[in-house]
Order: structure tokens, then sequence, then C-alpha cells
């Protein structure tokens, strides 16, 4: 099989005389999360319509584990879990009514649907929530239960369009923490979005897209690679004495990529976010190491956010 989870290939979508996509090409290996990353109108919607099968390209072709959503869209819509836009869900309506409906839609067996629909609600930790009409659960909940729904037949690929959009700070961290425990589980995760911290938080790589034009495609994090896959943060510490590497490795163990910068700075690189990055801190603690500043360098992706797309909706 092959490794790559999605192939988008020369993708154009036209509305009357409006190019919405114009020659929109990339692929997607087996495992990453990639940030789908652009203003609103800027035509990422209309891209995930096209991969998830719900809307037909005016040209290129796009593939989905090597299937064809248009043609053969059963197949293709088992490998995906996909959250377009923000679906009206009756209020009436239970999570457990919805996650259920799913599983028929997916092709799940009568006699497995329930138990689907339960596994998909235990990793959003929803399952106390089932029966509850979704017109009595809060933004962050919905969130979630719709997210639980993505998860339903266990798809190997993720579409997500803005799905912390709406939330308050709060909830949208929660949210970001939980795609990184479906990234960490390897789910291929794309993202779609127009919030700087949903990428740099969630994924490894990001596409940048303009005008219905793909502009950009690199790292997430440059340089946050050091070729054995640990992505994500960076936190730059000084100490008050020297300090060796193999100290440092010794306190934080195999997780943690260690660069001395001198003998009193070190960089340590980690993939996660918050919990990760207090047990790192923990643990030079308890070691007894002379830290006396821990800083998180700040991300330049805002900057190239505004060189490649601009200033219209950055956030």
């Amino acid at each position: 099989m092959s490794d790559e989870a999605l192939v988008v290939a020369g993708v154009g979508k036209r509305y009357g005389d409006r190019d919405v996509l114009r020659d929109v090409s990339f692929s997607i290996r087996s495992g990453e999360a990639v940030g789908y990353l652009g203003p609103n109108g800027a035509g990422k919607s209309t891209t995930l319509k096209i991969v998830a099968g719900v809307t037909r390209p005016t040209g290129g072709s796009v593939r989905v584990r090597g299937l064809d959503p248009d043609r053969e869209s059963t197949r293709a819509l088992r490998r995906l879990g996909a959250l377009l836009e923000t679906p009206g869900v009756p209020p009436y309506l239970t999570g457990a009514d919805l996650l259920e409906y799913v599983a028929r839609v997916k092709g799940v067996p009568a006699t497995e649907r329930h138990r689907a629909a339960r596994r998909s609600a235990e990793a959003m930790a929803v399952v106390e929530h089932l029966d509850r009409p979704f017109g009595s659960l809060s933004t962050g909940l919905t969130r979630r239960m719709l997210l639980a729904a993505t998860l339903v037949g266990d798809p190997d690929t993720l579409l997500l369009d803005e799905p912390t959009l709406g939330l308050d700070p709060a909830a949208r961290q929660d949210l970001r923490d939980v795609l990184r425990g479906l990234h960490r589980q390897g789910l291929t995760l794309l993202v779609s979005t127009h919030l700087l911290d949903d990428v740099s938080e969630v994924c490894d790589r990001v596409l940048f897209l303009r005008d219905g034009s793909l502009v950009g495609d690199e790292p997430v994090h440059p340089g946050a690679d050091d070729g054995s896959g640990t992505r994500g943060r960076r936190v730059r510490m000084q100490f008050g004495a020297p300090v060796t590497a193999a100290e440092l490795a010794g306190a934080l163990g195999p997780a943690f990529q260690v660069t001395l910068d001198g003998p009193r700075a070190a960089d340590v690189r980690f993939a996660g976010g918050d919990d990760e990055q207090r047990a790192l801190l923990a643990a030079v603690v308890r070691a007894g190491l002379p830290m006396i500043t821990a800083s998180t360098p700040g991300s330049d992706l805002a900057r190239r956010y505004l060189e490649r797309v601009g200033r219209e909706d950055a956030t």
C-alpha cells in the first residue's frame, strides 16, 4: 500500500465565472498532521468537500488511499472521517442518535453500530453525554460530539474544517490537546483553519492557500525535526552552572531531544503540548539541575503567514 494517505493533483473548482480553486496539488503521507491555512474565502472548505467526495472538482483528481472519492465513494468514505464546516444538528437529536446514524451511513453492520458509536464517544470523552439532546450541550461538548462522529468506523484519515471555531480559549486548548492525541495515535489529519495556533500546536506541516491557489508548503516548525520524528515545541533553558548533555538526557528521557548551546544553555525539543512541557520542567527540578530560566521561543508562523497570504483575517 502507498504511504500516501491523500493525493490532490491539479484540482480546480469553478462556480459560474469564478475560480474558487486553481490547480491545487499536494499529498499527505500516512500519519502526518497537515494544516491548511488561509483567510476565510480562500477555498479551504471547498478543497475538503472535494476530498470527501461531497463536491466534484472542475478539473484535476483526488485519491484517498488510492481511491477516487467521487467514483468509489463508499470505499473511500470508510477510510475518512470528516467534519466539514459546522453541520446543523437538530437540537432534539441525541449524541447516540448521531453516532449510530453515521455508523449506518459508513456501512458498519447493524449489530456493531452501538459498539462503534460508544467506542468513538469514549475517544472524545463524551460517553456520559450520549443520551443528551444536542440542544442541551455546550459549544465545546457539541464540537467534541461532532468529532466523535468523525471517528465512527475507525477511519485512518480525518478532514477537519475549522475544528476549534467558536470555542472559548479553554475549550479550544482542550480540543487541540485531543487532536494532538489523535495524531500521536497515528491518524492522518488535514486541519483547515485560519487560526495560526491550531496549526502551530497540532500540525507538522502547513499548506498556505490564497485566493484559491497554493502559495506555500513547508514545515510548521522549520528545523524542529531531528530526523527521529521529534517535532513540536522547543524550550530554551539557561543554567546557573555548567551542565552536560548526558545529565540533561538522563533527567529527561528519550522523548526529549537535547541540544547544548555552550555549557550553561540548552534547547530541548519534544512532541506534545502543555502537559509534556510541565513534565519537562518538573524533571529538571527533580534532577537538581541549576536551571534559572526556561522560555518558549516565539514561532515565526505568523510572519510566514503574512508573507505568503497577506493581512486579511490573519489571526
